[in-house]
């Protein structure tokens, strides 16, 4: 179980599996380990920090509290970052840029930066250099074998496997929520071996309310690593005493409840992609593996 205080902004009784649908983890206060963030108010100046950024560019998060940015990163990381804020034009948008020389010496890094309400949210994790990054090889001619579905099943049929081949994991469903928020794998691929969850129906409790709400924002959810206890934002709050909203975060940690139920399938890490018709999430590619 965990508890939440009042400053940040949660209930003050536990969490456990009776009330996890109040559970705000959307200010839940870490982020994965496989990544660091840095938050910057309009001018530029740090103002919260994941504990664990030394690791990936050499300064302790303590230290990068108050001061400009311009202390933390080199000057063409600087003017590449300025250069996509433009791109954030609402409050879910998110912008991406790949093989950035944050602190001008070889280490490359992939970001993802999006707005927080005053701040901007920037994150980051090491590029895997012997990564293939020419996905337009894989993306087209799995777009192609998805158009030609007759029917919504052969789509998701046909979907879940070209996702697994270009991902890899073990498993992919197609997961398809009912009007009571209750939710049925429709489709799947799966590793030969492995039970078969397609056709196995969920309670609504299966995904509490406010992780649907957060599946028509945020489009994409990554859990890397179900025994990563992740790494502590500092400080908890703002001076305005409010956490630090990460609803749109791709690093964003995750519930110890969510974790503990992930644990207990045998699942290792999970992606979540959403599907949504006219706004409205009509179900979700769930990866486990």
């Amino acid at each position: 179980m965990i508890r939440h205080s009042p400053e940040t902004d949660g209930p003050a009784s536990d969490v456990d599996l009776t009330n996890c649908d109040r559970e705000p983890i959307h200010v839940i206060g870490r982020v994965q380990s496989f990544g660091g963030l840095i938050s910057m108010s309009s001018d530029w100046i740090v103002n919260h920090a994941s504990v664990n950024v030394k690791e990936f560019i050499g300064a302790a998060a303590e230290e990068l509290i108050g001061k400009p940015l311009r202390d933390c990163f080199s000057e063409q990381a600087l003017l590449l970052i300025r250069s996509r804020m433009p791109m954030l034009a609402s409050p879910d948008a998110v912008e991406r840029v790949f093989g950035v020389a944050l602190t001008g010496d070889e280490r490359l890094f992939d970001l993802s930066m999006h707005l927080s309400g005053r701040s901007i949210v920037m994150e980051f994790e090491p590029r895997d250099d012997a990564r293939d990054t020419n996905y337009v090889n894989y993306v087209r001619p799995m777009v192609e074998r998805i158009s030609r579905a007759d029917s919504s099943q052969q789509l998701c049929d046909e979907a879940a496997r070209q996702l697994r081949n270009l991902i890899g994991f073990d498993r992919i469903m197609v997961y398809r929520f009912a009007e009571d928020d209750s939710g049925v794998v429709v489709s799947e691929s799966v590793k030969p071996g492995m039970d078969s969850f397609k056709g196995l129906h969920y309670p609504a409790s299966d995904i509490p309310r406010q992780a649907r709400a957060l599946y028509k924002r945020n489009l994409l959810r990554i859990i890397a690593d179900v025994s990563d206890s992740g790494a502590e934002i500092i400080p908890a709050i703002n001076p305005e005493g409010v956490p630090l909203d990460l609803s749109m975060s791709g690093l964003r940690s995750v519930s110890p409840i969510h974790l503990e139920y992930l644990a207990n399938m045998g699942v290792q890490a999970s992606l979540s992609i959403s599907i949504l018709k006219a706004g409205q999430a009509l179900g979700a590619f769930r990866l486990p593996s």
